[in-house]
């Protein structure tokens, strides 16, 4: 029976150590791969960049599904579009615009506003 127990502890610790390291490795990927900021033009918009390359390509539906985590889990972490958000415009960053994180695709957001709740009547 003490087997069994030692047995049981050893294996939900590994499990437990095998969950933190996919989170480890997807904030991993999320923080060298993406960036979120505020856009240096307007302050209502905000400004995601990501790399795209032969793990996540351009024009794959699930390497943007990854973009897409990326992007909501910046946004959690930043406390910034809590009623969602609406991407304005997706673009291949060209040779000669300004690249300073060396990404490959920008997006530029707008949070949502929280819908106006109408008085109850009574």
């Amino acid at each position: 029976m003490k087997n069994v127990v030692v047995l049981c502890a050893l294996v939900l610790t590994w499990l437990s150590g095998c969950v933190f390291e996919e989170r480890s490795r997807g904030d991993f990927e999320r923080h060298n791969l993406s960036l979120l900021e505020v856009s240096r033009r307007d302050s209502s918009v905000l400004v995601f960049e990501a790399k795209a390359g032969a793990a996540y390509p351009e024009n794959s539906a699930t390497a943007e599904a990854k973009r897409m985590s990326w992007l909501q889990s910046w946004l959690d972490r930043q406390g910034f579009c809590p009623d969602g958000y609406e991407i304005t415009s997706r673009s291949k960053i060209e040779f000669g615009e300004v690249n300073f994180h060396d990404m490959d695709l920008r997006y530029e957001l707008q949070c949502v506003d929280a819908p106006i709740e109408e008085p109850a009547e009574e």
